[in-house]
Protein backbone atom coordinates (compact mmCIF):
# COMPACT_ATOMS: atom_id res chain seq x y z
CA UNK A 1 0.00 0.00 0.00
CA UNK A 2 1.99 2.75 -1.04
CA UNK A 3 1.57 6.32 0.58
CA UNK A 4 1.79 7.99 -2.92
CA UNK A 5 -1.29 6.54 -3.56
CA UNK A 6 -3.47 8.16 -1.08
CA UNK A 7 -2.94 11.96 -1.00
CA UNK A 8 -4.04 14.39 1.39
CA UNK A 9 -5.63 17.74 0.77
CA UNK A 10 -7.12 20.72 2.25
CA UNK A 11 -9.71 23.13 0.57
CA UNK A 12 -9.70 26.58 2.01
CA UNK A 13 -12.48 29.02 1.22
CA UNK A 14 -12.21 33.06 0.33
CA UNK A 15 -11.78 33.78 3.82
CA UNK A 16 -9.47 31.55 4.60
CA UNK A 17 -11.49 29.24 6.34
CA UNK A 18 -11.20 25.22 5.68
CA UNK A 19 -13.74 23.78 3.55
CA UNK A 20 -13.00 20.65 3.16
CA UNK A 21 -9.53 18.22 4.55
CA UNK A 22 -9.49 14.78 3.51
CA UNK A 23 -7.37 11.92 1.26
CA UNK A 24 -7.67 11.32 -2.54
CA UNK A 25 -6.89 7.56 -3.68
CA UNK A 26 -6.28 6.93 -6.63
CA UNK A 27 -6.98 3.99 -8.66
CA UNK A 28 -3.67 1.88 -8.32
CA UNK A 29 -4.34 1.68 -4.82
CA UNK A 30 -7.07 -1.05 -5.04
CA UNK A 31 -5.79 -2.85 -7.78
CA UNK A 32 -3.15 -4.87 -5.86
CA UNK A 33 -4.82 -5.23 -2.43
CA UNK A 34 -3.71 -8.50 -0.92
CA UNK A 35 -6.75 -10.42 1.18
CA UNK A 36 -4.36 -13.31 1.85
CA UNK A 37 -3.14 -12.15 5.05
CA UNK A 38 0.78 -13.54 4.11
CA UNK A 39 1.16 -11.52 1.71
CA UNK A 40 -0.42 -7.92 2.57
CA UNK A 41 1.51 -5.10 2.47
CA UNK A 42 1.33 -3.18 4.97
CA UNK A 43 1.19 -6.60 7.37
CA UNK A 44 -3.14 -7.32 7.98
CA UNK A 45 -4.19 -3.37 10.27
CA UNK A 46 -0.83 -1.90 10.16
CA UNK A 47 -0.31 2.03 10.13
CA UNK A 48 0.41 4.03 7.21
CA UNK A 49 1.10 7.43 8.43
CA UNK A 50 0.21 10.28 6.00
CA UNK A 51 1.22 13.71 6.66
CA UNK A 52 -0.83 16.62 6.14
CA UNK A 53 0.05 20.02 4.51
CA UNK A 54 0.78 22.54 7.13
CA UNK A 55 -2.14 24.53 6.05
CA UNK A 56 -4.35 21.19 7.49
CA UNK A 57 -2.78 21.10 10.77
CA UNK A 58 -2.78 25.32 10.95
CA UNK A 59 -6.60 25.70 10.22
CA UNK A 60 -7.73 22.05 11.61
CA UNK A 61 -7.42 20.63 14.30
CA UNK A 62 -5.54 17.40 12.96
CA UNK A 63 -1.97 16.62 12.52
CA UNK A 64 -1.93 13.38 10.32
CA UNK A 65 -4.30 10.46 8.84
CA UNK A 66 -3.56 6.98 9.74
CA UNK A 67 -4.74 4.91 7.16
CA UNK A 68 -5.20 0.86 7.71
CA UNK A 69 -5.93 -1.98 5.32
CA UNK A 70 -8.20 -4.87 6.66
CA UNK A 71 -8.03 -7.41 4.36
CA UNK A 72 -10.63 -10.08 6.53
CA UNK A 73 -11.84 -6.44 8.38
CA UNK A 74 -11.77 -7.14 12.61
CA UNK A 75 -13.92 -7.75 15.44
CA UNK A 76 -16.64 -8.01 16.18
CA UNK A 77 -17.44 -11.09 14.19
CA UNK A 78 -20.72 -10.41 11.84
CA UNK A 79 -19.99 -6.70 12.24
CA UNK A 80 -16.93 -5.56 10.63
CA UNK A 81 -15.35 -8.83 9.37
CA UNK A 82 -15.38 -7.51 5.79
CA UNK A 83 -12.61 -6.06 4.02
CA UNK A 84 -12.72 -2.16 4.61
CA UNK A 85 -10.30 0.38 5.39
CA UNK A 86 -10.21 2.69 8.74
CA UNK A 87 -9.37 6.04 7.99
CA UNK A 88 -8.21 8.04 11.41
CA UNK A 89 -7.67 12.06 11.07
CA UNK A 90 -5.65 12.38 14.00
CA UNK A 91 -5.49 15.09 16.44
CA UNK A 92 -2.12 13.99 18.35
CA UNK A 93 0.94 13.72 16.79
CA UNK A 94 2.38 10.60 14.85
CA UNK A 95 4.70 9.77 17.12
CA UNK A 96 2.36 10.02 20.07
CA UNK A 97 0.06 7.51 18.03
CA UNK A 98 2.51 4.85 17.04
CA UNK A 99 3.56 5.13 21.07
CA UNK A 100 0.00 3.91 22.16
CA UNK A 101 0.79 0.10 23.47
CA UNK A 102 -1.28 -2.91 23.41
CA UNK A 103 -3.66 -3.44 25.61
CA UNK A 104 -2.88 -5.18 28.91
CA UNK A 105 -4.08 -5.02 32.33
CA UNK A 106 -1.10 -2.66 33.09
CA UNK A 107 -1.99 -0.78 30.00
CA UNK A 108 -5.82 -0.59 30.75
CA UNK A 109 -6.23 2.49 32.73
CA UNK A 110 -4.92 4.56 29.84
CA UNK A 111 -7.20 3.07 27.44
CA UNK A 112 -10.29 3.17 30.09
CA UNK A 113 -9.28 6.67 31.41
CA UNK A 114 -12.22 8.52 29.03
CA UNK A 115 -12.64 11.51 28.29
CA UNK A 116 -14.91 14.08 30.45
CA UNK A 117 -18.56 13.99 30.64
CA UNK A 118 -19.15 16.00 27.17
CA UNK A 119 -15.96 15.32 25.54
CA UNK A 120 -17.63 12.71 23.25
CA UNK A 121 -20.61 12.36 21.73
CA UNK A 122 -23.59 11.93 24.06
CA UNK A 123 -25.07 8.88 21.78
CA UNK A 124 -21.58 6.93 21.41
CA UNK A 125 -20.21 4.31 23.74
CA UNK A 126 -17.14 2.22 24.48
CA UNK A 127 -16.97 -1.34 26.39
CA UNK A 128 -14.99 -1.53 29.03
CA UNK A 129 -11.81 -3.37 28.82
CA UNK A 130 -10.11 -4.58 26.11
CA UNK A 131 -12.40 -4.50 23.49
CA UNK A 132 -12.54 -1.62 21.35
CA UNK A 133 -8.37 -1.04 22.33
CA UNK A 134 -5.88 -1.20 19.39
CA UNK A 135 -2.22 -0.54 19.86
CA UNK A 136 -1.00 2.64 17.74
CA UNK A 137 -4.94 3.54 17.99
CA UNK A 138 -6.49 4.04 21.00
CA UNK A 139 -9.99 3.27 22.27
CA UNK A 140 -12.78 3.11 19.82
CA UNK A 141 -16.20 4.68 20.43
CA UNK A 142 -19.44 3.59 18.01
CA UNK A 143 -22.65 4.72 17.64
CA UNK A 144 -25.05 3.41 20.53
CA UNK A 145 -27.80 2.78 17.35
CA UNK A 146 -24.97 0.32 16.14
CA UNK A 147 -27.84 -1.95 14.26
CA UNK A 148 -28.94 0.83 12.23
CA UNK A 149 -25.10 1.04 10.58
CA UNK A 150 -25.67 -3.07 9.37
CA UNK A 151 -24.79 -4.45 7.43
CA UNK A 152 -21.88 -2.70 7.46
CA UNK A 153 -20.99 -0.49 4.52
CA UNK A 154 -19.39 2.59 6.29
CA UNK A 155 -19.51 4.42 9.57
CA UNK A 156 -18.03 7.08 11.61
CA UNK A 157 -15.99 5.95 14.60
CA UNK A 158 -14.79 8.26 17.43
CA UNK A 159 -11.42 7.77 19.24
CA UNK A 160 -9.95 8.41 23.19
CA UNK A 161 -6.89 7.87 24.75
CA UNK A 162 -5.57 8.65 28.53
CA UNK A 163 -8.88 11.04 29.02
CA UNK A 164 -8.54 12.90 25.64
CA UNK A 165 -10.57 12.67 22.53
CA UNK A 166 -7.63 11.77 19.98
CA UNK A 167 -9.76 11.21 16.52
CA UNK A 168 -12.30 10.91 14.43
CA UNK A 169 -12.18 8.05 12.17
CA UNK A 170 -14.28 7.12 8.78
CA UNK A 171 -14.21 3.39 8.34
CA UNK A 172 -15.51 2.34 4.98
CA UNK A 173 -15.76 -1.48 2.86
CA UNK A 174 -13.94 -1.92 0.15
CA UNK A 175 -17.11 -2.90 -1.96
CA UNK A 176 -18.28 0.58 -1.01
CA UNK A 177 -15.64 2.59 -2.35
CA UNK A 178 -15.14 0.46 -5.65
CA UNK A 179 -18.88 1.19 -5.85
CA UNK A 180 -18.54 4.78 -7.34
CA UNK A 181 -21.76 5.41 -4.99
CA UNK A 182 -21.30 8.95 -3.67
CA UNK A 183 -22.39 9.88 -0.23
CA UNK A 184 -22.45 12.61 2.75
CA UNK A 185 -23.81 12.82 5.90
CA UNK A 186 -23.47 14.78 9.41
CA UNK A 187 -22.00 12.91 12.35
CA UNK A 188 -22.55 13.10 16.27
CA UNK A 189 -20.42 16.37 17.62
CA UNK A 190 -19.03 16.20 21.61
CA UNK A 191 -20.53 19.33 23.77
CA UNK A 192 -16.88 20.47 24.34
CA UNK A 193 -13.79 20.55 22.88
CA UNK A 194 -10.81 20.85 24.47
CA UNK A 195 -8.94 22.78 22.12
CA UNK A 196 -10.38 25.81 20.35
CA UNK A 197 -10.02 25.31 16.55
CA UNK A 198 -12.70 24.38 13.12
CA UNK A 199 -13.96 21.27 13.88
CA UNK A 200 -15.84 19.24 10.86
CA UNK A 201 -19.27 18.09 11.02
CA UNK A 202 -19.50 15.87 8.20
CA UNK A 203 -18.03 13.16 6.03
CA UNK A 204 -17.69 12.46 2.56
CA UNK A 205 -17.55 9.84 0.29
CA UNK A 206 -17.18 11.15 -3.74
CA UNK A 207 -15.30 9.76 -7.22
CA UNK A 208 -14.20 11.82 -10.12
CA UNK A 209 -15.33 9.98 -12.77
CA UNK A 210 -12.55 11.26 -15.05
CA UNK A 211 -9.59 10.76 -12.90
CA UNK A 212 -11.13 7.68 -11.42
CA UNK A 213 -9.89 8.95 -8.18
CA UNK A 214 -11.87 8.22 -4.92
CA UNK A 215 -12.33 10.70 -2.09
CA UNK A 216 -12.71 10.64 1.75
CA UNK A 217 -12.87 13.85 3.17
CA UNK A 218 -14.30 16.13 6.52
CA UNK A 219 -16.25 19.10 5.87
CA UNK A 220 -18.65 21.54 7.17
CA UNK A 221 -15.94 23.10 9.54
CA UNK A 222 -17.53 24.87 12.68
CA UNK A 223 -15.25 27.27 15.15
CA UNK A 224 -15.36 25.76 18.46
CA UNK A 225 -14.52 27.77 21.23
Amino acid sequence: MDTEKYVPGISVDSNGHPSEIGIEITPEAFKNLETDNSKTVPPDGETIVVPLQLKATELTPFDHIGLNWNPHGHEPAGVFDVPHFDIHFYMISAEEQLAIPAWSPETDAAFNNYPPIGYMPADYFTPPGPATAEPQMGKHWLPGNLGAYLPFSKIMIYGSYNGKFIFVEPMITLDYLLSDVDFSANYSQPEHFEKAGNYPTKYNIYHDAVSGNTYVTLSDFVARN
